[in-house]
Formats: C-alpha cells, structure tokens, sequence
C-alpha cells in the first residue's frame, strides 16, 4: 500500500520510500516547518519491534547515530521519526573494490564513524546485534551513520529460548548460536567489514586469511577470532588501533 503523501505525528509527511529493512519500510519526510526527517514504517504485526526500538533509542544522542525523534501510527502501523541519514548503504557507496585500495582514507573514515557510534551504544549498556551495511550510511566523502536500532538490546540480555540476532554474513559464532551478546559480537561485524575493505570480497573467517600486506589485515584477523574471549570488546581501542596502522588521523 502506498503511504507517500500521509501525515504522521506532528504534520510530518511522507514523500517516497529510501529503504526497506525485514520489519519495515523507511521514507524520506518533511516535518511541518519543512525539515527533512526519516519515518521508519513497522509491518502491522511487529508492532514488538517499533516499541523496542523506541524505548532503546529515544535517549541517545550522538552525532553517529540517527537520533528517534518521536512515534506515531499510520494506518494500524508503528511508526517511528527520527533524524534523517544522508548518504547511501555502505555496499552502494563504495563500488571501486577493494575499498581500502581504492578510497582507502574514506574508508577509514566510515569504519571510524561506526566504531565511534559502537563505543557510545556499549558505553549505555546496549548492543546494536545487527552490524551490516545495510545499516551504514555513508556519505561521500565517508562520514557515516550507524542506523536501524529494532534489533538493539542490553549486553549479555537473555532470553527464554535462544534467539539469534543479525544478518549471516556478518553475524559472529555467538550469534549464530544464539548466545548472550556483549560489544564483542558488534565489533565481529566490523571485523567483516573491514575484510571486505581489504580483500574486496567478504572473507571467511574460519579459514586461514590469504596473506595480503595491509597492516590492517592483523586487526581483521583480531576481530574475527571464533573464540569471542580473544576478540577485544572495546570499540574505542579498535578505533585507535586501526588508525595506529593505517598511520591516519582524524
């Protein structure tokens, strides 16, 4: 059904659909002073998934992150506002591969923006559980948001029965069994993004990594690990570190 043109919450209106996750459908919006936002349109049965992601996201602020703004519902549908994020999915920004061949300092710069969002969620106890590109938005010259908080939780939540979060080929071992999840877990995924930055394909981290001379390639290596004891769980260290062997700054 389309819903440009509809009225959500306080006079926003949506204009045309940017993006589509499993649970909903993203439009761009313009609030009633004229100001671009985004509304992210829940599927009428997870109304469980908007309500999550509200009350996980509507106390952060970071300029990392697309701040929620306010809910609503359309047509017996959750709704949630929040500040638009300008650019495109990571995978569609960077189409020269490997990235970090090709941009490499814009590269960085995406993945530095990413683990600045990361080490504030871990600093407020939650854990974002679905890294992938689709929920990367980068802009040209590399700044990024982090986005799409429906799958977010507390560190080491647990449920009755195991539940498995995240996108396959990003997901780290615990999360494919269906584990607790501290920042480790989050940071696997950038461990795989960075992969993917190096080798210009998503590698396989069971298997032993191609040598390849990017001095970053021992930091992919590092976050990767199937152990989750031996991946570091701090994203501000990773930050640094990454830098330290990229000899960049920003």
């Amino acid at each position: 059904m389309a819903l440009a043109g509809q009225v959500v919450g306080d006079g926003v209106r949506l204009v045309r659909p940017v993006g589509r996750g499993s649970h909903s459908l993203v439009y761009f919006a313009v609030n009633h002073a004229g100001q671009p936002c985004a509304v992210k349109v829940f599927h009428a049965d997870l109304i469980a998934f908007a309500e999550r992601e509200f009350r996980h996201a509507s106390g952060l602020a970071h300029s990392r992150l697309a701040s929620v703004l306010g809910r609503g519902t359309l047509e017996g549908r959750s709704v949630l506002i929040s500040s638009l994020a300008r650019g495109e999915a990571l995978f569609s920004r960077y189409v020269r591969r490997p990235a970090l061949k090709s941009e490499r300092r814009a590269f960085l710069l995406t993945l530095t923006h990413l683990l600045d969002a990361l080490a504030y969620l871990h600093s407020c106890g939650l854990i974002h559980r679905d890294i992938k590109p689709e929920n990367i938005v980068v802009e040209p010259d590399g700044s990024a948001k982090l986005v799409d908080l429906d799958l977010a939780g507390p560190a080491l939540e647990t449920f009755e029965v195991p539940t498995r979060f995240g996108t396959a080929a990003f997901q780290s071992p615990e999360a494919a069994r269906g584990e607790p999840l501290g920042p480790e877990a989050d940071l696997y995924g950038v461990g795989m993004l960075l992969g993917w930055g190096i080798f210009g394909s998503l590698p396989d981290p069971t298997r032993p990594a191609p040598y390849h001379p990017d001095p970053l390639c021992s930091l992919y290596l590092t976050l990767t690990r199937q152990d989750r004891a031996q991946r570091p769980g701090n994203a501000g260290w990773v930050r640094e570190r990454m830098l330290e062997l990229s000899n960049l700054k920003f």
